[in-house]
């Protein structure tokens, strides 16, 4: 059966009087705003929801559950639902009106008062007697249209109000007595305006061949043909876009929003994805997702024939919803990658080289604004959440958060068969990277003091068992949390030396302990962790390349041997999040090019290096990889490393070789300090940074005093590799760093190898460790088991 167009049916809502009986029977009214076996959408209250029973679609709960609030608002609408109570049970229907007021609520029970509606706290109808119903449950609709509000209870009008228009509202429930249950609850808003006009397809362009798009008999038809986007010439913030759409059985295609003119939506604005593929995995690539981030909730499609999508964007917040069911939600802010995308952009059709029909296409245009404040209360993060943010956002490393790291080392000798225990932590905390040197026997992981391993698997498909943040086999970059302990235990191994990366969590970090691989981040977060080091593979499209963080570029330089530039400055407050080195490609060969910066008008640069320690990987012909920090965009070095001020930044580079360098410029993306996050962004650490060269006759790899994070090391090995000595935090020699040579340290002994925190190329090596850095009060000491250091930058988040 083909359904009717969604915006067909909210088009006749609008207009068709009420004289027949209401029946929630029909299929094809609105969509659905409640998922039939979670919450999910429903979760922007004060308190997380609890008290609730969500059964093949039946919300259940008592007085005692919390109250809910939904991710919806709506101008002119209507709400169908079926209800029942029990116990001299009570509804309220809550409908706060944006952005913060209380708007208006509506009460559903048994006996006198049903229907009671109040504004704030004005009541504007006392409401009617509703019988009990021993069998079945109720049925009510709640219609606003223009100046006008109206409820029907069991198809009885109990009244219609005149409700002043340009107010929206959003949506909760509550059970204020007794018990209750709920079902069907549906939406519906008006279809808006049609986006599809005549045949010239003049309200859109194309950068690609824009001929490949075509109106046929009423819908827009892409003949595959280098179409690329087709995109809207007018940019749209908030709205409901509806349409059907009909593609090919292996079809793909989506669905861009919000994107900037020059953009591309899976990495600055965003895309939702539509694909027929029967055999297709279950992740952020599937139908429904939000292309690359966050996985759907759920497949409704059906294969061979017109599939209705309703796409809603409020805010921050995306829902989907294809054939009625809610099969995408998501706080797009509280996402690590896409809290940096716009609010606002073009509206795009994707040709990825399958036909594909589009008719019924609209749009219904919403007021400007973020929605309801209440969807923004911060909630406290879990384990793996403030993980992933180290590694995909590190300004979030130069913010003091209580969590510290540690090291366990571990060798196993052959001559000593049997179990092995690797580690025993005592939590709260969380494993976050596993090395090793071989793939030899069984791995066990006991949480809790639990007798049986929740996790058990070979040491070769640690990678596939773990929570993967990415594709990395060796080291396993991963959050593994604990609520009380973990042991890991191998077995069947003749050989294996491990080295394994911990932290342990503060007051501030929600404790869990793992339950799946796929169960213990926010949805998406492992997602999008994965799909931002996949993206900086390429040289085009990858992430945060049009976000809203204002660029600056200096003008191009030519410096003589001996002279310095400044080639940008900053005044005032703020956090410059990435730099872009434009220059002949051979200064990442050698130490001619050296680049400073210089924060809080300070005397001494903060940091001070040799440019090729600046982007260790991307030497001269290394092309791109998998990894969070470093990519080459058309050509030029590009450093995420965020970068604190308060009182000026000054980035200036100098020649110190014997030849001129031309055609030097800098591009940064700086954020300015606002009114609100001033004096936040003054009290966080610094990036620092102390370049040494090459020295006989010492071991001392780094010595730093001060009170911070030790984030980074960039070593150019001498020609005999040396291991490491000791680490000493505050005086104190750390368990678990002395190590015969830097492989585990690195994550392999390959000679070349990049991963996405670490690697070895070109004579350079580097760790970041922005999964577990290294807090110190007073100093920090890293040695060496060999008097001869190669070259280094080592790198720190310090205090003032």
């Amino acid at each position: 059966m083909v359904h009717n167009a969604l915006h067909r049916i909210l088009a006749i809502a609008i207009v068709l009087s009420w004289t027949a009986t209401l029946s929630l029977a029909e299929d094809d009214f609105g969509v659905k705003l409640m998922r039939p076996d979670s919450l999910v959408g429903w979760q922007y209250g004060e308190k997380s929801p609890a008290g609730w029973i969500v059964t093949d679609g039946v919300l259940s709960g008592t007085k005692d559950s919390t109250p809910l609030l939904s991710g919806f608002t709506a101008g002119d609408s209507e709400l169908r639902l079926r209800w029942s109570v029990a116990e001299k049970g009570a509804w309220k229907l809550l409908l706060p009106e944006v952005p913060n007021k209380p708007g208006l609520s509506i009460v559903f029970r048994e006996g006198d008062g049903c229907g009671r509606i109040s504004d704030g706290d004005k009541q504007l109808h006392a409401g009617a007697k509703m019988e009990a119903k021993k069998d079945g449950m109720h049925t009510a609709a709640l219609r606003r249209s223009g100046d006008k509000i109206t409820l029907k209870v069991d198809g009885k009008q109990l009244w219609q109000l005149p409700l002043p228009g340009g107010r929206r509202f959003g949506l909760g429930l509550q059970l204020t007595e007794g018990k209750g249950t709920l079902a069907d609850l549906r939406g519906s808003e008006p279809a808006g305006t049609s986006l599809i006009g005549g045949n010239d397809l003049k309200d859109w362009w194309c950068p690609g061949n824009k001929k490949a798009w075509v109106v046929e008999d009423g819908e827009m038809v892409l003949h595959p043909d280098n179409g690329n986007y087709l995109r809207t010439n007018k940019e749209y913030g908030n709205f409901v876009l509806s349409f059907d759409y009909n593609i090919k059985d292996g079809g793909n295609s989506g669905v861009g929003i919000r994107t900037p003119r020059a953009g591309w939506p899976s990495g600055d604005g965003m895309e939702l994805q539509i694909l027929h593929q029967k055999n297709h995995p279950r992740n952020a690539h599937d139908a429904a997702s939000i292309y690359g981030n966050v996985p759907a909730l759920d497949r409704a499609y059906w294969l061979g024939e017109y599939n209705q999508m309703v796409i809603k964007a409020d805010g921050w917040l995306i829902s989907v919803w294809v054939n009625g069911e809610l099969v995408q939600h998501a706080n797009t802010l509280e996402h690590p990658e896409l809290r940096h995308r716009y609010l606002k952009g073009w509206v795009g059709l994707q040709d990825h080289n399958a036909e594909i029909h589009f008719r019924n296409l609209c749009i219904l245009e919403a007021p400007d604004g973020t929605g309801l404040d209440a969807w923004y209360r911060t909630h406290p993060k879990n384990a793996n959440a403030v993980v992933i943010d180290r590694i995909m956002n590190t300004d979030t490393l130069s913010k003091v958060d209580g969590l510290t790291s540690g090291v366990v080392s571990k060798t196993v000798d052959g001559d000593q068969p049997g179990e092995h225990v690797l580690a025993e932590f005592i939590g709260p905390g969380a494993v976050v990277r596993i090395a090793r040197t071989n793939d030899e026997g069984q791995l066990a992981f006991f949480f809790d003091g639990e007798k049986k391993p929740r996790i058990k698997c070979k040491a070769a498909d640690l990678m596939n068992a773990l929570p993967m943040i990415t594709e990395d086999g060796n080291p396993v970059p991963t959050c593994l949390a604990y609520t009380k302990s973990l042991k890991i235990v191998l077995s069947d191994a003749k050989k294996a030396e491990y080295r394994i990366d911990y932290v342990n969590l503060s007051k501030s970090v929600e404790a869990e302990t793992f339950v799946s691989r796929n169960a213990m981040s926010p949805r998406g977060w492992n997602s999008a962790a994965k799909y931002r080091a996949f993206r900086n593979k390429f040289n085009w499209a990858g992430p945060r390349e049009f976000d809203p963080i204002p660029r600056l570029k200096s003008e191009k330089k030519a410096i003589d041997p001996g002279e310095s530039q400044e080639l940008i400055h900053l005044d005032g407050t703020g956090v410059v999040h990435m730099v872009r080195l434009e220059a002949p490609k051979e200064v990442l060969d050698n130490d001619d090019l050296w680049l400073e910066v210089t924060i809080d008008g300070e005397d001494k640069p903060a940091v001070s290096a040799p440019a090729r320690y600046w982007f260790p990987s991307l030497a001269k012909d290394q092309g791109n990889y998998r990894n969070y920090l470093l990519v080459r965009r058309h050509g030029k070095p590009t450093l995420f490393l965020a970068m604190p001020f308060a009182d000026g930044w000054t980035f200036t580079a100098s020649n110190r070789g014997k030849k001129k360098i031309d055609g030097l410029s800098l591009e940064i993306a700086a954020e300015s300090a606002t009114d609100k996050n001033r004096e936040e962004i003054a009290k966080r650490l610094r990036l620092r940074g102390t370049f040494q060269p090459a020295s006989d006759g010492t071991n001392e790899i780094i010595n730093t005093q001060g009170t911070g994070r030790w984030i980074g090391l960039v070593y150019a090995e001498p020609s005999v590799p040396a291991g490491i000595a000791a680490l000493e935090v505050d005086g104190e020699a750390v368990d678990g760093w002395a190590a015969p040579n830097l492989g585990l340290l690195l994550g392999s002994p390959e000679e070349e190898f990049r991963s996405v925190l670490s690697g070895r190329r070109r004579g350079l090596s580097w760790r970041y460790l922005l999964m577990a850095p290294v807090d110190f009060e007073k100093s920090l000491a890293l040695t060496s088991t060999d008097d001869k250091v190669g070259s280094r930058l080592a790198l720190f988040y310090m205090a003032k």
